[in-house]
């Protein structure tokens, strides 16, 4: 547990926050004020600081951590604040925040937060780095291997290590693998390592992105078909599942899969067989399922849109991969490991890692690449401009987004449409001051349905 320094003007806040944290254990000493602040920073030491970004009127928070970076540098801080920007972030960064949080805050986030940052404050220390270089310096990261190309999973935080600690065990089990996240965080990542590390490594691994294949074709394209099954079945074919005999058959987005078809897929999980399309033959089916979904598949069944008796088939062994904006301690690892595949030679100046630290990123390790793609293209002698990212954050019209910016950013369509939602969630919500009913009915849905569409895009738990 930890000693922590919460520091912020409202006291309602105040014994809220306190409560939550001495709740699962840390010892809370809170202060009213900056000028409280800093009595109890030249007095005694602390594990983490949580201070208001606005207090008296102006935004005293960057105040406290300046303070905290002279008279308790070990301390790791966590910004408050209700008036989140890009530009708000960045600075906070650059003045030795470890992360900020987004008022309201919940106490599981809160929790978390406080959790990561213990975990960087007892990582820095075992290495015995001066504060700050541990959380913005680039170091040789930890990897997790996968069988195929591209970006492998990168992390050294603690909730990276309980994903990777899991992905081994499920690796070392036959069974079935349901792997949850936000779109770029690395989810067929997750299925490659855990057929890699499987008994079926030596048999193929068959993927599948089951929102890319109309209806009316996903039965052949899954289960195979006879000659003369249908007009233009004019030889037999083999299906996914049966190109995947021994292996491994990746199930990408299958809360896009339709249900005629789902109860089809229960059907080889239950009896381990399957037809092709116009024969009568059963064909054993021999292979490892893993899933991958951005969306809650439980919401998905109480909305009649997922078979509740798949959604348990599937979820035997459940894998939740963090947004980027969850674990920001690994965001340096996962520069270093993106500048490298990019050919390296680049500087990355302090002040322009802790920007990127600090980005939004809704887009995770897929946007950060983009990002820094443009940063290595538009800066000069290979020293990347920090100033660069402040025409990169101004909020998108979503309005006016095209095809080609789409094209051009490497957005799907599902992303685009979870951005304008967002936005509009989030001006309903300040334009009510946080009040999710009146949000709810301004925007014309039940109460029910905007907690279900916060939490979907990981915004504030209410």
């Amino acid at each position: 547990m930890a000693n922590i320094l919460l520091v912020e003007d409202e006291w309602n806040a105040r014994q809220v926050l306190s409560l939550g944290l001495e709740t699962v254990g840390h010892d809370v000493l809170t202060c009213a004020d900056p000028y409280e602040a800093e009595k109890a920073l030249k007095t005694q030491a602390f594990d983490v600081i949580l201070t208001d970004l606005r207090m008296d009127g102006r935004d005293a928070g960057l105040d406290v951590i300046r303070m905290a970076a002279n008279l308790c540098p070990r301390a790791q801080v966590l910004l408050l604040t209700a008036y989140a920007s890009a530009e708000t972030a960045v600075e906070a960064m650059r003045e030795g925040a470890f992360d900020y949080l987004t008022k309201p805050v919940s106490n599981e986030e809160l929790s978390g937060a406080v959790e990561r940052a213990l975990s960087a404050l007892h990582e820095q220390e075992q290495v015995a780095v001066p504060v700050g270089k541990a959380k913005l310096g680039i170091k040789k990261p930890s990897k997790l291997r996968t069988d195929g190309a591209g970006f492998d999973l990168v992390g050294e935080s603690a909730v990276m290590q309980r994903v990777k600690d899991r992905l081994e065990r499920a690796s070392q089990r036959d069974f079935t693998v349901l792997v949850t996240g936000e779109s770029g965080t690395g989810k067929e990542l997750a299925a490659r390592f855990v057929h890699a590390h499987s008994k079926r490594a030596t048999s193929p691994l068959v993927a599948i992105h089951c929102g890319a294949i109309p209806e009316g074709l996903f039965e052949s394209e899954l289960f195979g078909h006879r000659k003369g099954a249908f007009t233009s079945a004019d030889s037999n074919r083999v299906g996914l599942v049966e190109s995947a005999q021994g292996g491994t058959l990746f199930l990408d987005e299958i809360g896009e899969m339709p249900l005629s078809i789902q109860v089809k897929l229960l059907r080889v999980l239950q009896e381990k067989s399957f037809r092709p399309v116009g024969s009568d033959e059963e064909i054993v089916a021999d292979i490892r399922i893993v899933a991958a979904t951005n969306r809650d598949l439980m919401e998905e069944v109480k909305q009649g849109r997922f078979r509740e008796d798949l959604f348990y088939r599937l979820n035997v062994i459940p894998v939740h991969l963090p947004a980027l904006r969850q674990r920001r301690e690994d965001i340096p690892d996962i520069v270093s490991v993106l500048v490298e595949r990019a050919g390296g030679g680049v500087i990355i100046p302090e002040a322009c890692m802790q920007a990127l630290v600090a980005l939004p990123l809704l887009g995770n390790v897929r946007e950060l690449e983009n990002t820094l793609q443009r940063l290595m293209a538009l800066s000069d002698d290979n020293v990347l401009d920090v100033s660069l990212l402040d025409d990169m954050s101004q909020p998108r019209d979503m309005g006016q987004i095209s095809l080609a910016d789409m094209q051009r950013e490497n957005l799907d369509l599902d992303q685009v449409l979870a951005m304008i939602e967002k936005q509009l969630l989030q001006e309903a919500l300040d334009q009510t001051r946080g009040n999710a009913t009146q949000a709810a009915k301004s925007l014309g849905i039940s109460f029910r349905s905007i907690r279900y569409r916060l939490q979907k895009l990981d915004m504030k738990d209410i």
